[in-house]
């Protein structure tokens, strides 16, 4: 068993993007599923939004209580719990039991992902932070990526409830990997102390820490209306649907395969210049879109919206965990994530009103202007932040054995 840093981010990497397939597989046949069981347009968005509603609730809370009871158990746990909720899929009788399983299914999300990356930058060297942080969201993006196509090939030939269990099968695989290939938490300190935390009151209230939320949440507001409804404006453009799917495939995967270069740029220049510039071009990409005509034009600023955020994604958790080895690795992360789901919520329910009231365009212009906000809001609060660049403490993780242990600094 390979207990080094490298190894055990591998092993990360591997589970994280093994269990993002398996969400990745019912994420877009949520909708149709609650269709076919008879829901309206308003329940099949609050089924959607549940899932976030959960996630914006309770992060702070798990990531408070993560810093204080280890990592490991809680990424098994809503391992497991994804397996079960698989099983809930299929059995319901109505369409308003699943906004409780989508509800529940936030949460279980809370355990996993966020987690996952507290640990990936308690184990990495300051001077290799961002590359940790880079490849592990990269595996994030790839199976959130994968997992769409890998669905409609399931429903089309096995049909809805085949999705749901795959799902549930993946995730027993990715739990079976950590808890064998992971070490314990108590091998993450030297003494076995539980690490402090700062409170939630000291970590909003934190100017660095208030861009990034702030970022976070813009952003997620302008990229959640581009998601949701690049495919309505591009059928406005008599494009095909192959042509969409290579549009949104083509957006997603630059992400993904920007992130570990991305997050080693971000270990050598300040990453607030990552950020900022990239959250810059992305909406600046967005606000072109309903101005183009055709599928060579949109793809191409799909490609640069993509480029961007692939950009920009890796500066944000570089910065995050710099500050959380002093406030909480998991309590900052689950914090930001709330204001990214928070976002979510927020996206869907604002562009539909738009929609209604100013048509298409409009949804890409306003979400333009809402990604450019976060742009300037990390300006702001980040205009004075210098990374801490000089290692002088040892490596964080050598090796996992009884003659080396780590020790983790806050």
């Amino acid at each position: 068993m390979n207990r080094s840093a490298s190894g055990i981010l591998f092993t990360l990497s591997v589970s994280v993007g093994v269990a993002m397939i398996g969400l990745g597989i019912i994420w877009p046949l949520i909708p149709v599923y609650a269709v076919q069981m008879g829901a309206g347009g308003f329940l099949v968005g609050l089924i959607i939004a549940s899932f976030n509603i959960s996630r914006t609730l309770f992060s702070p809370f798990t990531g408070k209580i993560s810093d204080r009871y280890g990592r490991k158990n809680f990424i098994v746990g809503g391992l497991f719990f994804y397996a079960a909720l698989s099983v809930l899929y299929v059995l319901p009788a109505n369409p308003t039991s699943l906004i409780f399983i989508r509800f529940f299914h936030g949460l279980a999300s809370l355990l996993v992902v966020p987690i996952a990356m507290a640990m990936a930058a308690d184990i990495a060297p300051k001077k290799d932070l961002g590359k940790y942080m880079g490849t592990l969201n990269m595996s994030v993006m790839l199976g959130l990526g994968i997992g769409p196509v890998l669905g409609g090939t399931i429903q089309d030939h096995l049909g809805i409830n085949a999705a749901f269990y795959l799902m549930g099968i993946l995730a027993l695989i990715t739990a079976a990997l950590v808890i064998f290939f992971l070490p314990p938490d108590e091998k993450f300190s030297e003494d076995n102390q539980k690490p402090k935390t700062a409170s939630f009151r000291e970590i909003i209230t934190h100017k660095t820490v208030i861009g990034i939320i702030l970022m976070r949440f813009f952003a997620a507001s302008g990229q959640g209306a581009v998601y949701t409804f690049l495919p309505i404006l591009a059928l406005q453009m008599d494009l095909s649907a192959s042509q969409i799917g290579i549009i949104l495939s083509a957006n997603i995967f630059l992400i993904a395969f920007l992130q570990r270069s991305a997050g080693r740029l971000a270990d050598i220049v300040n990453p607030k210049k990552l950020i900022i510039f990239g959250t810059c071009a992305s909406g600046l990409a967005v606000m072109g879109m309903p101005f183009v005509q055709g599928f060579a034009l949109i793809l191409v600023l799909n490609i640069l919206m993509g480029m961007a955020n692939g950009v920009s994604l890796p500066g944000g958790l570089v910065v995050t965990g710099q500050l959380g080895r002093k406030m909480g690795m998991a309590s900052l992360m689950s914090i930001t994530d709330a204001a990214w789901s928070f976002g979510m919520i927020v996206s869907p329910i604002l562009s539909g009103i738009i929609l209604d009231v100013l048509g298409v365009s409009y949804v890409f212009i306003i979400g333009s202007l809402l990604i450019l906000m976060g742009s300037i809001a990390v300006t702001l609060f980040l205009w004075d932040y210098q990374p801490e660049r000089e290692d002088k403490s040892p490596p964080l993780i050598s090796t996992l054995n009884p003659e080396h242990k780590i020790k983790l600094t806050r």
